[in-house]
Parts: structure tokens; sequence; C-alpha cells
């Protein structure tokens, strides 16, 4: 990965590729599937549907070359989708799909050659049905990842798998189970990986295994011929003995990336053994967020020098005093951090500012997360919070660092006006700067605002910017507004007021009316074309917001890539409608003869495919250009001749 990841030898197994929006398959969206739109390229399909259209009204025998022979899908989804408990898989009954419809639509994913993950979710696949979907998988060319909640470890589904894991032309590389494995079936699947290309495994949420399990999955992860890079135990039951056993196998083992999120069931004892195990071990990126690792543990884990991302976000056990600690070591002994994320801690001022000295000499960190650095909820007290005047030290100690962030995450602070003023003017520094998460810093009026619109005017590199649960109100989106009319990088600029809040200073229509302006300025043609054609998104759910409907459009058109033709639609869309194009067609009208031809070519040219939001032809103006030129496209001798130059 790049851009705030971490680059490594896993980075070919990561699960967080950019694949675009998830689809779901409905009438709209399946016409688009035959037509083979490039834009879906990450595919949910529901088994049951109950509106009128769904799986089940199509005919996966003779339509289903809409997914054998697409060559853009890189994720299929197979949802089931009811109140009760999961689908089994050929279970039959109202609505649910047939065997031989399933069987048919397997096959269409059998013949694909373009997708690389499978994400089975709420249906259990048991008995033959294990044949007709996961032995179809056998050495599949293209499929890289699979991820499957419910499979019976002690049916043939769980078989089949490990046959799939051990083809000798198997490509995947990846495997998450989210099935309520026993230690029977994690051994089914330690069978497998000796033999198998498998590099990233995820056991999240399996709470029945036992130690008899870890202690086979460890001696399967230090055998030489192990794979795996990638281990995530988040949400398991593994406890003290579970993480001493899995700690010494660690050593001298190629796995660089270890989730033990979510474990209150490994003790602070523990967690001191398993820190101390892994120093001897080249782990790159860990996940230890929400345990109990407390102020010694921490002392620890500054002596594990590998790391280069690590996730300790709601630690409530480490104190004030060990946070301290804990960024004055890594200052002194020097750390290579790419990520860190230290969210929901009970830091306060004193450790801020301990943080703020470390950053100041670190030039590799791109990932910093410190978001909601509040008093505890458990037993602390206002002294734990990080304060507005905190903030503020914070940043001024970071005025002349070398840091070049790619993400920032400080949301749900009690960051002020002077506190905006100052991290302005942090990232105004920061050549890679990408992403910054404020939302939910109430404290911020609309001065500070003016200063972050003052940035976006003159720095273009942001492309992502949060402001949720903030309170703007029509008069800062008009200064952000005027600030983006010429950035050319801002994609996302998240704005969504919760209205329960009761303030009253709400973004109204005269706010939206000025981002519409922004995204296509009426005015004149040229305006039309200067226009802002690169924010796309206002937030994550638009309906939720009540946008106009008109800037809905505008936001979805600007989602296009090729800004050149997202500009020729707003023109013929605002100038060249049939209201209005009899008025502005006087433009054509005055052009040189010579600069017609290209104007003509610019007017017809066709639609693309994956073309995003409402796209016209432009046919209808050619024919209004032709009505009032006629001589132009006269193709006698004498009527060429005497057309002269305009």
């Amino acid at each position: 990965m790049e851009n705030g990841g971490i680059i490594d030898d896993s980075s070919d197994i990561e699960d967080d590729d950019d694949l675009g929006t998830e689809v779901e398959l409905y009438e709209e969206e399946f016409e688009r599937l035959k037509k083979h739109d490039p834009t879906i390229a990450n595919l949910v399909i529901t088994l049951n549907c109950y509106d009128d259209w769904g799986f089940n009204k199509i005919d996966w025998k003779k339509d289903g070359n809409c997914i054998s022979d697409n060559i853009h899908l890189k994720k299929l989804t197979i949802f089931y989708l009811r109140d009760k408990s999961q689908y089994i898989l050929g279970q039959e009954g109202h609505n649910l799909p047939t065997r031989q419809q399933l069987q048919d639509f397997f096959s269409c994913i059998h013949r694909n050659r373009s997708i690389k993950e499978i994400c089975i979710n709420q249906i259990r696949i048991n008995n033959q049905f294990s044949w007709d979907l996961i032995h179809g998988l056998h050495g599949h060319p293209s499929i890289t990842r699979l991820q499957i909640y419910h499979v019976d470890s002690r049916d043939i589904g769980l078989e089949q798998l490990r046959k799939a894991l051990s083809h000798p032309q198997s490509k995947l590389t990846g495997l998450r189970l989210i099935c309520s494995l026993e230690d029977g079936g994690l051994g089914v699947v330690c069978d497998a990986l000796l033999g198998s290309t498998l590099k990233s495994l995820c056991l999240n949420g399996n709470h029945k295994i036992t130690s008899a399990g870890w202690r086979a999955l460890s001696t399967v992860i230090k055998h030489p011929n192990c794979k795996l890079v990638k281990l995530n135990l988040s949400c398991t039951q593994i406890d003290d003995d579970g993480v001493n056993l899995l700690g010494n196998a660690l050593r001298g083992s190629s796995l660089k990336v270890l989730d033990l999120e979510l474990h209150r069931s490994i003790s602070s004892a523990g967690w001191q053994t398993l820190l101390n195990q892994l120093s001897q071990t080249s782990i790159v990126e860990l996940n230890l967020s929400q345990s109990k690792i407390d102020d010694v543990g921490i002392a620890l884990l500054a002596n594990i020098e590998t790391v280069k991302s690590l996730r300790l976000s709601c630690n409530y056990s480490i104190t004030r005093s060990g946070w301290r600690s804990f960024f004055n070591s890594l200052q002194r002994k020097g750390t290579q951090l790419v990520k860190l994320d230290i969210s929901h801690n009970r830091i306060g001022n004193e450790s801020i500012a301990a943080l703020g000295s470390l950053l100041g000499s670190m030039s590799t960190l791109k990932t910093l997360l410190m978001s909601h650095m509040l008093y505890s909820r458990i037993d602390g007290g206002m002294e734990d919070s990080v304060t507005s005047q905190g903030w503020v030290s914070f940043f001024n100690s970071l005025q002349d660092s070398n840091l070049d962030l790619v993400k920032l995450y400080i949301d749900g602070n009690t960051i002020d006006d002077e506190g905006i003023r100052l991290l302005t003017r942090v990232v105004s520094g920061m050549n890679s700067f990408k992403m910054l998460v404020l939302n939910d810093n109430r404290l911020v009026s609309s001065t500070g605002w003016q200063a972050l619109s003052a940035y976006l005017q003159s720095h273009f590199v942001l492309e992502e910017l949060h402001l949720d649960e903030n309170r703007i109100n029509d008069d800062t989106v008009v200064a952000f507004t005027n600030s983006l009319v010429l950035n050319t990088t801002l994609k996302s600029l998240y704005l969504y007021q919760n209205p329960d809040d009761g303030d009253d200073d709400l973004i109204t229509n005269r706010g939206w009316e000025a981002v519409s302006t922004l995204l296509c300025n009426k005015v004149s043609i040229l305006d039309t074309y200067t226009s802002n054609h690169t924010l796309h998104k206002l937030g994550y759910d638009h309906d939720e917001m009540n946008l106009p409907h008109v800037l809905e459009s505008y936001l979805e058109l600007n989602k296009n890539n090729d800004k050149v033709e997202v500009a020729r639609q707003k023109i013929i869309q605002t100038h060249f409608t049939e209201d209005n194009d009899t008025s502005n067609i006087q433009e054509f009208l005055d052009m040189e003869l010579k600069v017609i031809p290209t104007a003509i070519e610019w007017i017809g040219r066709p639609l693309s495919m994956g073309l995003r939001g409402t796209n016209v032809s432009g046919l209808s103006l050619l024919f209004n250009l032709m009505r009032r030129l006629p001589d132009l496209f006269d193709s006698s001798p004498q009527k060429k001749s005497s057309t002269g130059k305009r």
C-alpha cells in the first residue's frame, strides 16, 4: 500500500482495495451489467429480495454472460436478506432460488476471469452445495480472496474449502472465515495452510476455538513452509496460554501483520509476555485496540522496533503517565512509524505535548488518528482530556516540524478557533496531505472555518475534508465555495449537520445554492467551463442531507474522470437545452468558418460507456446548428464555393 499505508511484502494481500462504491443488483443495474459498464466493479447480489425484481427474475443460464464474460468485476458479494437466521444454501422456500438457478449462477462465477474477491454473507454452506459453489473455485485463475461468513465445519463445506486451498493452481492468497469454527474446523484449515498459497488468514469472531486449536495454528505458523504474512484473530477468545503459544511461534516466522483487537480475555500479564515475545519478531503492522494493556505493557511495546503501523485505540488501562513515557521512549530510541492510532484514550495535555515533541522529529509518519481525546468514560476525569489549550500547544509544537502526513483524524475533540488557525499553518507545509477529518469539533466558530477555507484557496493537495456534525452555517459554506473555485484536488467535502442537535444555523437552500453555482456557474459558457468539476461528495448519504436534485446531478456528474466531458455536459445541459439552444446557438454562428468543424466534432461526440450522472447527447444542438447553417452542410460544389468567411 502507498499514501499513508504500509509498504512491505504483505501489500499484495491487502483487503482494502479501492473497488469503488458497492452496487446492488436491481433491474437498472442489471441492464448496465449486461452492457459491461466499467463502473460496476463491486457488485452485491441478494438471493432473497422483497422487491418485485430480484435474483429470481434473472435467467442466469441465458443472461449469465453479464457475469461470466465481464472484465470489469473485481468483487462479488452474495448476500442473503431476511429477518430471521441465515439461509442454508439450496434451502427451498418462497422467493428462494431453485437448485438449477443457483447452479447456473455459480457457473457464471466459475467462468469469470476478472473477479478477485468473493464474499458469501448470511449464507450457510453445507451438503451438496459446497460442491456446486466451492468446488468450482478450485484452481480459479483470478480469485485471490475468499470471505465466508458461515460454513459448516461438520459437513463437507470445509473439506471442499481445504481442497480449494490446496489445489496446485490455486491463486488464493486471502481467506476470511467468520463462521463459529471449533478446534476441528480450524484443524482442517491448518492442514491446508502448508500446501497453499495463502498469505492472509482472518478468523475474526470465532469464539469456540480453545487452546488445542491455537496450539495447532501456532505449530503451522512456525513451520518453514507456511506462507502466512497476515493473521487476524480479533474478537476471538484467545487467552494468556493461547497468546503465549502464538508469541513463541511468531519468532522466526514470516508473519508481518497481527490483529488482536478486542481481547479482554488476555490479562495484563499475558500482554506483557506477548509484547516481550513480539520484540523478537519482524512484525510490521500491529492492532492492539480495546485491550487490557497497561503502563508496563506499553513500555514493552516501545521495544518492538520493526512496527510501522500501530493501532492502540480504547486502551483505558494506560494512564497519562504511561502515554508520556511511551512517547518519550519512542523519541529517544527512534521510530519508523508510518501509521499511529491513539484515539479514545486518556492522554491529557502533558502527554500530548510529549507526542508533539515526538512528531516534530518524525518524517515517516503518514497517518495519524487522534479522535475523541476526551476524558475516559470509565473512571477518568477532566484531567485526562486534551483541552483546547492543549491542542493549541500541540499544534504550536509542530510549526517547524518535518511532519508530512497523508491523513489526519482529529474528530470529536475540543479544538477551537485558535487551534484551527495553527492547524492550517501546520498542514500548509505538508506536500502529501490528502485527508483531514475534523467532524464534531463544536468549539470552532465561523472565524476558525474561515481560516480553513483560506487554506483551500491556496493549497491544492487535499482530497477529502470531513466537517460533519459541526456548527456550520450558510456563510461558512459560501466561504468554502469561494475558496474552491480554482481548486482541482478536493473531491469530498463532508458537511452533514444533524438537525436533531437543535442548532438554528444549519445549512439552508442559500448554502446549497452556493455549492450548485460552484459546480456549474450558469452566467456564461466560459463560467460554466471554468466551474469546479472535481468536488463530487458532500456527505455519506446525500438523500439524508436533502440536497437539491440539481446539486445531486452535478455531484454525480463530477465523479467522471474525464473532466473535459464533464465540462461539455454541463455546457450543453445548461446553455443548449431545448428551451434556450436557439438563443445561445449564436455562439457557434459567430465563429470563423475554419473553427466550425472543430465545434461540430465537439457537439457530436458520442457518449462514453461508464459515465456517471445524467449525460445527454449533443445531437439536438447539432440539428439546430444545421438548420441555422444549411449551406455549411450542403454537399453541392456551387454552395461550397459561395460559402465565405463568417
